[in-house]
């Protein structure tokens, strides 16, 4: 597999002190683990970093570089944020093996305009952003892209629909990832008949009233004399 060099330099796991001189100084605190070996505590450079997840290139396939020795294959597996600056603070790199497959999260990325919403009025919702796949490094996709352009109204799309070729899906068979509803006009469009049709027209409803006061208006017959 094809592997892309980031450089990394051992550290000594401290305080939250040492990690933020670090950071200060353009280095991101990280750790490198993976099955059957020891945890190594690293810090890469922050733009260098910053290359690797651009949009993209998430699940790039890494060699780490730590003090100058190669082949320590990795991915980044998952990474902090600080709450504000929303700039990466840690990042876990997982050790990996060509054929060993991973469990990774993935962008739901839709694509072109749903018949559904452009000639038959409806609303389009994208319920997920993300999917939970099974892959090997090597087959992780970048992105899941689905074109939506044939998708009429009334359309409730599930993952188990998904062409993942050889990646297998992790997140439920019924995850939603989108959903085109009814738009509000075609909605009230089709309750105007049916209420039409449950109100009675003036001229109905008035009859009765009218032969109601006719009744009333008529002198009633003296009773018969005893």
């Amino acid at each position: 597999m094809q592997l892309t060099t980031l450089n990394a330099k051992i550290r000594t796991a401290g305080s939250s002190r040492d990690c933020g001189r670090a950071r200060k100084a353009g280095e991101i605190p990280a750790i490198y683990y993976g099955k059957g070996s020891e945890s190594v505590s690293i810090s890469v450079s922050e733009k260098e970093l910053e290359a690797v997840l651009a949009p993209g290139k998430r699940y790039t396939l890494l060699d780490l570089v730590i003090n100058g020795k190669n082949g320590n294959p990795a991915i980044v597996y998952q990474y902090q944020k600080h709450n504000i600056s929303q700039k990466i603070i840690h990042v876990d790199f997982l050790k990996i093996e060509e054929n060993t497959p991973i469990a990774v999260r993935v962008p739901v990325r839709l694509s072109g305009i749903p018949i559904g919403v452009k000639n038959q009025g409806g609303n389009l919702s994208q319920e997920s952003r993300y999917l939970k796949l099974l892959a090997k490094p090597s087959d992780i996709p970048a992105n899941i892209e689905l074109d939506i352009s044939e998708m009429p109204n009334n359309t409730t799309y599930y993952a188990e629909k998904l062409d993942l070729g050889k990646v297998s899906l992790l997140s439920p068979k019924r995850t939603v990832i989108f959903t085109i509803s009814k738009g509000r006009e075609e909605t009230e469009a089709a309750a105007t008949p049916a209420a039409a049709a449950a109100t009675p027209a003036p001229a109905a409803a008035a009859a009765p009233a009218a032969a109601a006061k006719k009744e009333e208006a008529k002198p009633k017959k003296d009773a018969k004399k005893k």
